[in-house]
């Protein structure tokens, strides 16, 4: 049970080692906007077909666009990772007072009845709110990208993977609980 855990575990850190490497291409992305306002240019690349997301041309809005859904994915996918390896932000100050096995107690309810929760209401109205963006055809009204139904099933995707990671902590929380009680227990007790 603790290697099923530890390989979902593993497996849901996937898309953020990833998302971790578009930071280059944000970088360049963040450059090529400064350079092209400084010096007035619009368009970059043009071409005759339509290519998803991009469309027929690469401008100064497609690269504003850019820029915010890699941040985005950055973001989202970048806090799943630090989450899944326990590297989140959490409160220290109160926490380092409590005993180990109240501390799992706590994570294990912030899990179940917090995260979980949270994670199933982006996911239930993540799901129509990509598809409706897909139906329409929605995309950027200045200019920027189309086909933004990709970047908006990547939060109910997200979420979801998000909500894994918050059954899997629980669990391996109570597993942990489990365990520290088997070796506390006294001879006469077992």
């Amino acid at each position: 049970m603790i290697r099923f855990l530890d390989t979902v575990m593993r497996l849901a850190m996937v898309p953020g080692k990833l998302v971790s490497w578009l930071v280059l291409p944000l970088i360049v992305f963040v450059c090529l906007t400064v350079l092209a306002a400084k010096y007035g240019l619009n368009s970059f690349l043009s071409w005759g077909a339509p290519i998803p997301l991009l469309g027929q041309a690469i401008t100064v809005n497609t690269l504003a666009d850019l820029q915010w859904h890699i941040f985005a994915l950055i973001a989202i996918f970048g806090g799943i990772y630090a989450y899944a390896d326990n590297q989140h932000v959490s409160v220290e100050v109160i926490s380092a007072r409590f005993s180990d096995r109240l501390r799992s107690i706590i994570a294990i309810i912030g899990n179940l009845f917090l995260t979980l929760p949270f994670c199933a209401v982006v996911v239930w109205y993540g799901i129509p709110f990509a598809g409706r963006a897909y139906m329409t055809g929605e995309g950027s009204t200045y200019g920027g990208l189309f086909d933004l139904w990709i970047i908006k099933s990547c939060l109910p995707f997200a979420f979801a993977l998000l909500g894994l990671v918050a059954i899997v902590r629980a669990a391996q929380g109570l597993l942990a609980l489990a365990r520290s009680r088997e070796t506390t227990s006294s001879p006469e007790e077992k």
